[in-house]
């Protein structure tokens, strides 16, 4: 295991009870269903006096460029932040931690602030892409469940902040599965996946999909002893035939659709499919999640400030702005990944902690198939293996 696993297991049970525990409901039992939220309408609540920075309006900038995963953040929140402190930010998206490496790494990419995932973030900082974060200017940052702070990629977190975390498994249509899903042969099976050949898809990511492959054949996603990725490629390659894409962008719309029947998914983003996108589509009731028998991923999206950002002071009031309980919780509901704001857990609506409890969060037996994703000089394997994957 890798050397920030050690503390994972007591990380997500901490968040889970203190997601039981939430809204003054009863405690969750040991088989660990959350409990219910605190809101049964969006949260409007504000936070006190003291929890407000004081901002110096002279230092704001009247733009920010936020560079972000797709589907990722609330269109009101940013209206929000404009309103109240005069700043547009300007979204765009990428759907691979790579993509946006590459973008960052060429410079001057104009960007204030990035999500990378929890092994980019220390990539970034390693290479003196990301600013050193001033924590007077985050006052909100109390609010961040502590079991979710400190971690492998970042220690002290010197660099980043949480911003959401998830865990990537299988989302389906029950429709077409009435008997349920609960192991990978659902993507990798031939004489499975031919009943709905051009009905499904992979992430586009050169370590979640060999990592599924990997975890199918009884392996660690992390594995890099030559014959598993090469009986991981071969699996690979005899899957294509059948997909519809690899896609990590719009998952979500093709499984709420209908187009796609089964899908290799993160969480939040099959929670989507399930409740909709605000007014970008409709929700299909019909959707469930699963992180099958053999194992999934689980990973975390962190908030940092690039190097070269000129409106870094912007970039820490909007860094804080987001961790506000009410603006957190919100930010959640919406999108439907989870949250590391542990104040703004409390507020979440009932409708979503029932989501949570019927598979789109983990419990105790499901923590102890996850596993984070390893960078270092062995998984540049992954790299050549995608490559090989996709060139076929």
């Amino acid at each position: 295991m890798f050397k920030g696993h050690i503390r994972f297991t007591a990380l997500l049970l901490a968040a889970l009870l203190m997601l039981a525990a939430c809204g003054g409901q009863p405690a969750a039992s040991p088989g660990n269903e959350y409990g219910g939220g605190g809101a049964t309408e969006p949260a409007t609540a504000q936070p006190s006096a003291g929890d407000e920075l004081q901002v110096d309006r002279s230092r704001l900038s009247s733009e920010l460029r936020f560079f972000n995963w797709t589907d990722y953040i609330d269109p009101s929140i940013l209206e929000d932040f404009e309103k109240e402190y005069g700043v547009r930010v300007i979204v765009d998206l990428f759907d691979a931690n790579e993509d946006m490496l590459a973008k960052v790494r060429a410079g001057r990419s104009g960007y204030d602030i990035v999500t990378p995932s929890d092994y980019a973030v220390e990539i970034m900082w390693r290479d003196g892409l990301i600013a050193k974060l001033d924590k007077s200017l985050l006052p909100n940052l109390k609010n961040i469940d502590p079991d979710l702070l400190d971690k492998y990629f970042d220690p002290g977190n010197v660099y980043s902040v949480p911003y959401m975390y998830g865990i990537t498994g299988i989302a389906y249509n029950r429709q077409f599965f009435p008997n349920g899903v609960d192991s990978w042969a659902a993507l990798f099976d031939t004489a499975e996946i031919a009943r709905y050949r051009g009905q499904f898809s992979m992430l586009d990511d050169e370590r979640e999909t060999p990592g599924a492959a990997l975890r199918y054949l009884g392996y660690s996603l992390n594995e890099t002893d030559p014959e598993a990725l090469r009986r991981a490629q071969e699996l690979l390659i005899a899957q294509k035939p059948f997909l519809a894409a690899y896609n990590s962008s719009d998952v979500n719309r093709k499984l709420a659709s209908g187009e796609y029947v089964i899908a290799h998914a993160w969480s939040g983003s099959a929670l989507q499919a399930r409740n909709g996108l605000g007014d970008e589509f409709s929700g299909n009731p019909d959707i469930a999640f699963v992180i099958p028998k053999e194992g999934g991923m689980i990973w975390m999206d962190n908030m940092v400030i690039l190097a070269d950002s000129p409106n870094a002071y912007t970039a820490h009031v909007f860094m804080n702005f987001l961790m506000r309980p009410d603006i957190a919780a919100r930010n959640a509901e919406y999108i439907g990944y989870l949250s590391p704001n542990a104040e703004g857990i409390k507020l979440l609506p009932q409708e979503i902690i029932d989501l949570y409890n019927e598979g789109f969060a983990p419990d105790d037996e499901v923590i102890k198939r996850l596993e984070w994703a390893e960078r270092n000089e062995q998984t540049a394997a992954f790299t050549a293996l995608w490559t090989a994957v996709k060139g076929e």
